[in-house]
């Protein structure tokens, strides 16, 4: 093929690249022939029908001669590395876009390659899933960046290691979620063991009435009760049932009424809960009682009776007074139950309810650690001596007395 030569004309196929006279005649050649030239005919036509080959596209000779691409009409002019139209091939494509009927011979040649492009011979079957599965694969591709964006990835030195900044970060972040999630865990932790131990209180009043109707309306006992003789005691837990109360308490065990299990607060790390047969007659030491049981008296006490006041105390979260003198340490009278963190104590009736207290002190000033007489003592040396008026003095050297 050869170009023809640029002339200063007007609009039409000027300084544009043309078929020659001979290139002419063999595309026509060609079209006449059904595009069934060869090499053996004409080289021309041979090479032009192997040119239009490499299209793919098929043709028919049906007289549309418009389909010779008049290849000039497609020059480039290159801006930068982005190839552009001509200004004269610009203009045409707009014309034709805007009228879709051809006007001048360049507008025809734009609408047969655009003709080209949308009937062309299109994809095999097996190229169509090859270009659905690569179109599919790009769309997982994006989405798979879109996803990693809302992932933390946590910066790592070159050396393979956390940077202190990083790791200070973290664990700030671990401090902030820890200091609002450890406390809501405790309290609820702590409100389902007072809830078990609720229910420990509520087996073992049944299991006080089933004594009580097996052993001639008595309450629970182990020796015919404690007096007030000199030297006596019922502190020593373990040793025998004269000198401990919880002996007595531990007749429900011994004859099958609860369980060890059951006379086991859940907040006593030091609980006994198995491990003791009926031959055992006590506890072994005095932190594996959770409960403390009413100290009985010579000659022991019914659990009905038409004298019988409406409000007996029968059981309690263990005393922390009783441990405090076994220790030998200054008593607190108004202190609350090592059990359950101090906040407070179950109290078992003779009827069968339990009570939550939050403090010791019950109806009129009864306190549940001391006996009336300790208890009278303590109030009137408090109503004595009064309350503090702003002139009180150390009564000397060794007397510890702070102000506000």
């Amino acid at each position: 093929m050869s170009d023809v030569n640029e002339s200063n004309g007007s609009e039409d196929f000027q300084s544009e690249w043309q078929l020659s006279d001979a290139d002419k005649a063999a595309v026509d050649a060609m079209f006449e022939s059904g595009f069934e030239g060869s090499d053996a005919d004409d080289e021309r036509v041979g090479r032009v029908a192997r040119l239009m080959g490499l299209l793919d596209t098929p043709m028919v000779d049906d007289g549309q001669r418009g389909a010779r691409i008049d290849v000039a009409s497609l020059r480039a002019a290159t801006v930068g590395d982005e190839p552009m139209l001509d200004l004269a091939s610009a203009s045409s494509v707009d014309d034709w876009m805007d009228s879709q009927e051809p006007i001048t011979e360049r507008d025809a040649v734009h609408g047969d390659l655009v003709g080209l492009i949308t009937s062309g011979a299109g994809y095999s079957d097996s190229e169509r899933d090859s270009l659905v599965d690569r179109t599919l694969g790009m769309i997982q591709d994006e989405i798979d960046r879109s996803q990693k964006r809302y992932i933390m990835d946590l910066p790592i030195s070159p050396g393979g290691r956390f940077r202190l900044a990083d790791l200070v970060t973290l664990a700030a972040t671990l401090l902030l979620i820890a200091s609002v999630t450890i406390p809501v865990l405790g309290g609820i932790r702590s409100r389902s063991m007072q809830a078990q131990c609720l229910d420990n209180m509520a087996s073992t009043g049944r299991a006080f009435g089933t004594y009580a109707g097996s052993n001639r309306d008595l309450l629970p006992m182990a020796t015919a009760g404690f007096g007030s003789s000199p030297g006596g005691t019922w502190m020593d837990v373990g040793t025998t049932p004269e000198r401990s109360n919880s002996s007595n308490l531990y007749m429900l065990v011994r004859t099958n009424h609860a369980t060890l299990a059951e006379l086991a607060c859940p907040t006593n790390p030091d609980a006994l809960m198995a491990g003791q047969g009926q031959a055992q007659q006590d506890w072994r030491s005095l932190d594996e009682i959770s409960y403390s049981y009413r100290i009985m008296v010579r000659g022991g006490m019914k659990a009905h009776g038409p004298s019988q006041p409406v409000r007996v105390v029968l059981l309690a979260d263990r005393s922390p007074v009783i441990r405090r003198i076994v220790n030998g340490e200054r008593v607190r009278p108004e202190e609350n139950t090592p059990n359950h963190d101090r906040m407070g104590q179950h109290v078992l009736g003779l009827d069968g309810g339990s009570v939550w207290h939050r403090d010791p002190v019950l109806d009129q000033g009864d306190n549940l650690w001391l006996p009336r007489m300790i208890e009278r003592a303590i109030f009137d040396a408090r109503d004595q001596m009064g309350i503090i008026e702003g002139n009180e003095l150390p009564s000397g050297p060794t007397d510890a007395f702070v102000g506000p």
